[in-house]
């Protein structure tokens, strides 16, 4: 029997067995065995087997990342599904982190590494571990010491959705809005003054921006990056954008309300973001500043993992932008006025021409 639904969830489908069961009635048609009470029973112990067995794997490393390797969607599948599990399926989760290297590390053991004092465990979502471990997104945790798990597989983004928190710790992601890390007094006050500061600043960029961004704010997650733009945080992150643009048979109606406005969040400290204020509030209408922030806006699309929705035009300026690194004018007038007039070169050539004659 290959298709045993009533007694196995799809998440198990992996899983190969026998039956044996003496309060299953024979005589009776397909139909009603399917309702009876003894299957519910029989599907209820034969997940809870299973889980058994995964956790009794799980006791040997090397075993379980070949099992893990194997079967890490159907045990992510089992989270988005199976509520009843949820917590205990979790345990056996495994991810790659900013602490562990090559290694990957499990919820529990993410938990006891903890700093003093961290209340949420911190994740980020993406297309690889190599796109996610460089994002700007993690520059402020990095530097406050905090881990981030890099959860990489696209059933992630629909896992995570159902595990909200594990062991009272909730799940944040560093790419939404509603990370709130904690600061001194000190801190808050230097980032109250910067705020002021570059207020003008970012009205100037909402101007330019218009519908692009819902707002534009003063970051506090940034900080070596220019700028970065995060979704809201309840709607898809820019990994989940990109994978539902990915289904060929996807509803959209669904992306109106469900792909969230961007943010875009500025770093103050950040030496481009200075010399843009500077610019902006000596001339607002400065044609340069217009030019600049439509390319960090661009920029930041590519860097906080979204698509271009025009990439020629991103190139486009970014061939202006080498040209004027060149010191290659666009308008070859100039540089053709340099050279002499064609007739008294001709001229020339037909004098030494005659010479040569003579």
């Amino acid at each position: 029997m290959d298709n045993c639904e009533e007694l196995m969830p799809e998440y198990l489908s992996f899983v190969k067995g026998i039956v044996d069961s003496e309060d299953l009635p024979l005589n009776i048609s397909r139909e009603m065995l399917q309702q009876n009470k003894i299957l519910k029973v029989i599907r209820k112990n034969l997940v809870k087997k299973c889980i058994e067995l995964f956790f009794e794997i799980a006791e040997n490393k090397e075993d379980y990342d070949k099992f893990y390797e194997a079967f890490s969607k159907n045990l992510k599948l089992a989270i988005h599904e199976d509520s009843q599990n949820r917590t205990k399926i979790a345990e056996l989760l495994r991810y790659h982190s900013t602490k562990c290297g090559d290694e990957m590390t499990s919820l529990k053991d993410y938990v006891t590494r903890m700093k003093e004092g961290q209340n949420d465990i911190y994740y980020i979502t993406g297309e690889s571990k190599k796109a996610v471990e460089n994002s700007p997104f993690l520059e402020k945790l990095r530097k406050r010491g905090y881990e981030v798990l890099y959860m990489v597989d696209a059933i992630d983004e629909y896992a995570v959705g159902q595990l909200k928190e594990f062991e009272g710790k909730k799940l944040v992601s560093a790419t939404k809005e509603g990370l709130k890390l904690d600061e001194s007094e000190d801190e808050k006050k230097k980032q109250e003054a910067l705020k002021e500061k570059f207020e003008g600043l970012c009205k100037v960029i909402k101007d330019v921006l218009g519908d692009k961004v819902e707002k534009v704010v003063v970051s506090d997650r940034v900080v070596d990056s220019p700028c970065c733009l995060v979704t809201g945080e309840y709607g898809w992150t820019a990994n989940m954008e990109r994978i539902m643009k990915a289904q060929a048979l996807r509803d959209s109606s669904m992306a109106g309300y469900m792909s969230s406005k961007k943010t875009m969040e500025i770093n103050p400290e950040n030496a481009i973001m200075d010399e843009l204020r500077k610019r902006a509030d000596a001339d607002k209408n400065d044609k340069s500043v217009k030019d600049l922030v439509l390319l960090l806006f661009e920029t930041a699309l590519l860097t906080s993992g979204f698509s271009l929705e025009e990439p020629n035009t991103f190139g486009n300026r970014i061939h202006r932008m080498l040209k004027l690194g060149l010191s290659i004018d666009d308008d070859g007038a100039e540089a053709d006025a340099d050279m002499p007039p064609l007739e008294e070169a001709d001229a020339d050539a037909e004098g030494s021409k005659m010479e040569e004659v003579d």
